[in-house]
């Protein structure tokens, strides 16, 4: 993986001039840099060093001034080089650099001590002590620190080495197989390719060829051409200074500050999450300036009362995050350093200062999955489950498959449970259902939105039809339309209901097959057409009855008989309706809702015109 060098220190303490003199490269670029003889952008030079290749430098400005510049380029350096004037020691804004560099996740840091040619040895010892003093209660206590000479060349060799040194100590991890993104801090258009995009590519591989989205305006791109310090390549690893040739999209449309990354590796963002080390106390609701990727921008953070390193902050415009990116947050004004972070959560739902919020990322994606599904009942939708853990659908899509297939999850249509949280919502389900049974006696079924409602749970829509279609399969519940009964469950009758549909139950049960209709069954009994239809409904409620439509009534009995007289009849082979209408001695009114209740069953199998019964049957 590819290394950064990143330059800090206060402005004329000789960065510009050490990097050419290290290199042979003058990173000042911009005319009015060479005119007022100091860095005010960002500039880049490299080294090459056979084990790691080409080594990109960053050059950062050190004015207060162009704070925001030096915070582009301190934004994913491997090894801060820091520079200190020997004859003027520690600067305001040496101060100023080495606590942001402390809150970001630099990992090494070599200290230059410039201009030691125009020191005495007592003024360089001096500086010396001031530096170490100034590292003490930072991570980076017991830096290298170095004289050197940019004019004469002293000690240039032996910083060399001790850079070499904290590059072979900087082990940054995971970053290769990330989905890619960079930071735009630079754009402009190359005649007859278009337009050109610069920075340091953040994390992941990009290749030629590749589909891309530039955030947060979410336009897709290509890749067409990657370039590194003005050499071609096919790829571009992270911590490189690269330059993207970019098609689909024109120069106009591009801005330093927006990202381009791999689909699904950034977000467009105007409220997110982070993990926050605080520089100075900061008050809750205070206007900040948010300095992430190669942009600035205007907000307001709010704290959290369960753990005081959590932050939301909330943006007055959107802006290109992806999960773990760093941060620095400045007061708005004055600009002073408040704290340093980064991303938890790259689209956050607005809280409030007393909810809690998830503080911490789990390493893998399907822990990260199951961190955000937890226990609850309810269920999470995927697109909060992407959010929360902050990567694409498309990203977690393979996670989600294998905690599927380990049953660790439950998927319906989108709707995502824990084992343990679903089983807690079905129990909840089940005793309202239980409880509206005992509620209306008389009632097989109730609808399905009032059992949701009394269970207290929002499952709506497709998830829900999912949810109930698996439970039927499971046996745990019967659905009759939009209606749902325990399986256990059987309608109460009184007294005269229960003597009344014993004489329709004989009634049926007395032709095998023929059964009586509703207006014979009235003529039978000697009872209105009316009372019958009522009495067969709670009947079919009750579970005593069966209705295939048409008017064609059984008893379970009776089709279980049925059931097994087509298959002694009709054994193995296909057959056609006529034929098991012979074979029952019937006639085509009751064997054609017969043979569709069968087939409803799954007792046989309809193959063209014929059917044959199931051996499973």
């Amino acid at each position: 993986m590819a290394k950064l060098i990143g330059t800090a220190g206060h402005v004329d303490h000789g960065k510009t001039t050490l990097i050419q003199a290290l290199t042979g490269i003058d990173a000042d670029r911009l005319p009015e840099e060479k005119r007022r003889g100091m860095t005010i952008d960002i500039g880049f030079a490299y080294l090459d060093f056979p084990e790691f290749g080409r080594v990109s430098i960053v050059d950062v400005p050190g004015h207060e001034r162009f704070l925001t510049n030096m915070l582009v380029g301190a934004l994913g350096i491997d090894v801060a080089l820091l520079c200190v004037a020997a004859d003027e020691s520690v600067m305001p804004q040496t101060r100023e650099h080495v606590q942001i560099l402390d809150l970001l996740p630099v990992e090494r840091m070599v200290v230059a001590l410039t201009r030691s040619d125009l020191a005495d040895e007592t003024t360089r010892e001096i500086s010396k002590a001031e530096i170490e003093e100034l590292l003490a209660p930072t991570r980076f206590k017991g830096a290298p620190i170095l004289e050197v000479s940019a004019p004469t060349g002293a000690g240039i060799p032996e910083l060399r080495q001790a850079l070499l040194e904290a590059l072979r100590a900087s082990t940054p991890e995971g970053l290769q197989d990330a989905p890619w993104y960079l930071p735009i801090d630079r754009v402009f258009t190359v005649k007859g390719h278009g337009a050109v995009v610069t920075g340091t590519l953040a994390q992941g591989l990009v290749k030629i060829g590749e589909r891309a989205y530039i955030q947060p305006e979410n336009l897709e791109v290509r890749v067409r051409a990657i370039h590194s310090h003005g050499v071609a390549a096919e790829t571009g690893e992270p911590g490189r200074r690269i330059a993207l040739n970019l098609s689909g999209v024109k120069e106009e449309d591009l801005r330093r500050g927006q990202a381009v990354g791999a689909p699904g590796a950034l977000f467009a963002t105007d409220c997110f999450d982070a993990k926050m080390r605080w520089a100075t106390p900061v008050k809750h609701g205070s206007r900040v300036r948010v300095s992430i990727g190669a942009d600035e921008a205007i907000g307001r953070v709010f704290l959290n009362d369960f753990d005081p390193e959590l932050a939301q902050v909330r943006l007055e415009s959107r802006i290109a995050a992806a999960l773990d990116q760093p941060l620095i947050l400045r007061r708005y004004s004055p600009p002073d350093v408040l704290g340093g972070g980064r991303i938890l959560i790259p689209q956050a739902r607005r809280r409030k200062k007393g909810e809690e919020i998830r503080g911490t990322r789990p390493a893998g994606d399907e822990e990260a999955i199951l961190g955000v599904i937890g226990a609850s009942p309810d269920g999470v939708v995927t697109e909060e489950v992407c959010r929360l853990v902050g990567k694409s659908q498309q990203t977690l899509g393979k996670p989600f498959e294998n905690l599927l297939s380990q049953g660790k999850v439950y998927g319906f249509a989108g709707l995502w449970f824990s084992v343990e949280g679903f089983e807690e919502g079905w129990k909840r389900f089940m005793k309202a259902l239980e409880g509206l049974h005992e509620k209306n006696p008389s009632t097989a079924s109730v609808a399905r939105e009032r059992v949701l409602q009394a269970a207290g749970l929002p499952w709506t829509g497709k998830p829900l039809d999912r949810i109930l279609a698996a439970m039927v399969q499971r046996n745990r519940i019967v659905l009759t339309g939009t209606s749902v009964r325990s399986p256990s469950f059987r309608v109460s009758l009184s007294p005269k209901q229960r003597q009344f549909l014993d004489r329709i139950v004989a009634a049926l049960t007395a032709e095998p097959v023929n059964t009586p209709n509703p207006h014979r069954l009235s003529e039978l009994l000697s009872v209105p057409m009316q009372a019958v239809e009522e009495v067969l409904r709670l009947g079919v409620q009750a579970g005593e009855v069966v209705s295939l439509g048409e008017g064609v009534f059984y008893t379970p009995a009776q089709l279980d008989a049925l059931k097994k007289r087509t298959a002694e009849r009709m054994g193995t082979k296909p057959f056609a309706a006529a034929q098991l209408r012979d074979a029952l001695g019937t006639t085509r009114k009751y064997i054609i809702p017969l043979l569709e209740h069968f087939d409803a069953t799954r007792f046989t199998t309809r193959v063209g015109d014929n059917r044959i019964v199931n051996r499973a049957s």
